[in-house]
């Protein structure tokens, strides 16, 4: 089968739909391909948050991209819900960092007043002691020595977030194509013709947003993307009684009720297993972070892999003329910022300043060839 449209989005999860519900916004036409149910997805594992406050330590540039990216997302949330009438679950009330060990707020209390001395501007932060924790969370334990808190941050429902992203996009006339894996892409005639597992797609301009399929995608156009993946586990708890009301990064109540507990950074390659070591791990720390968990019920417990770069901050770049890079591990926090600035990029063409710091040039080693015909 033989399809032709103005830009081919491949990926399908977070990233590469809020860019296609960009672009079909700016009424360009675009058809997503996806791999379909079986891909690798973050999105699935993605644990909600609407994070700005730490962003930016290895890159000084992502900290003012993530405090726009939170500042879009109000918009964002009332767009989706006027346009297919799914709430995305949004709460911008502020969110806590615990930290369990006065070794580990004294690194966080450094963390932070280094990524506000590279900011340079305003950037609001507070760092409690336990006392000071408790005033906003009561049920917190009193060994946790304290907690890091911005009123930047908050939380969304990542699975009805993708799920209104791909309902508008269909609405506003986008096509998407599951099951159709990219096998080759090669530029014949001046459009790119991406070879899938269901046919051809001819192409004036491509975006590669297929997560850690970016690597292979890559290496189709001759360029080295520096990304790897990095394995997380969460836990799921029964229904509770709503009792916080912001974001927390170690446990997050959703807007049904039930706990996130997480998280876990292991460097494991493809492996999506859970292991009962860090679940055992994750859930120590939960009861040390809230004793009341002893006695709940955990329903479930899976294990995703993040999309990580050297320096943990997203990269945007034109691989070769027309051929688009997006990639990221925050898909949700960065969502509203994709849909709204970056894909007007990938309409313009030119790198707009606020994005020139995310290229891959930062990356001495990757390679950057122009593709031949």
């Amino acid at each position: 089968m033989l399809h032709e449209t103005d830009v081919a989005v491949i990926g399908g999860g977070l990233v590469g739909i809020a860019i296609a519900y960009g672009l079909a916004n700016q009424k360009v036409s675009s058809i997503v391909l996806d791999e379909g149910d079986g891909a690798i997805r973050a999105s699935r594992g993605n644990f909600g948050l609407v994070w700005v406050q730490g962003k930016g330590l290895l890159l000084k540039e992502y900290t003012p991209w993530a405090m726009k990216a939170a500042e879009y997302w109000p918009e964002l949330a009332e767009r989706l819900m006027s346009e297919t009438s799914i709430d995305v679950g949004l709460m911008q009330t502020g969110g806590l960092f615990f930290c369990k060990t006065p070794e580990a707020l004294a690194q966080r209390v450094a963390d932070m007043a280094q990524v506000k001395a590279q900011f340079g501007g305003e950037y609001n932060y507070d760092i409690l002691d336990n006392a000071g924790v408790r005033k906003m969370v009561p049920e917190i334990g009193h060994t946790i020595a304290g907690a890091s808190y911005s009123d930047y941050d908050g939380q969304a429902n990542p699975i009805r977030l993708l799920r209104a992203f791909h309902r508008a996009y269909g609405a506003l006339g986008g096509t998407y194509l599951a099951n159709n894996g990219v096998l080759g892409i090669r530029h014949v005639e001046g459009k790119f013709e991406v070879r899938t597992t269901d046919g051809i797609v001819r192409a004036q301009r491509i975006v590669l947003s297929a997560g850690l399929g970016n690597v292979k995608l890559g290496d189709m156009l001759g360029v080295e993307i520096p990304i790897r993946p990095m394995r997380g586990q969460i836990m799921v708890t029964e229904r509770l009684p709503q009792m916080f009301g912001l974001a927390m990064e170690q446990v997050r109540q959703t807007d049904d009720g039930t706990l996130l507990i997480g998280t876990s950074w292991e460097d494991v390659g493809f492996d999506l297993s859970t292991t009962d070591e860090t679940s055992r791990r994750i859930a120590n720390d939960a009861i040390d972070f809230f004793p009341f968990l002893a006695d709940v019920k955990i329903i479930r417990t899976w294990a995703a892999l993040r999309i990580l770069s050297p320096d943990a901050s997203p990269i945007y770049d034109e691989l070769v003329p027309g051929a688009f890079l997006v990639t990221c591990h925050s898909g949700v926090s960065l969502a509203a910022i994709h849909a709204f600035e970056s894909a007007k990029w990938i309409v313009e063409g030119a790198v707009p300043q606020s994005m020139e710091a995310f290229g891959l040039k930062r990356f001495a080693k990757t390679k950057r060839p122009q593709l031949v015909a």
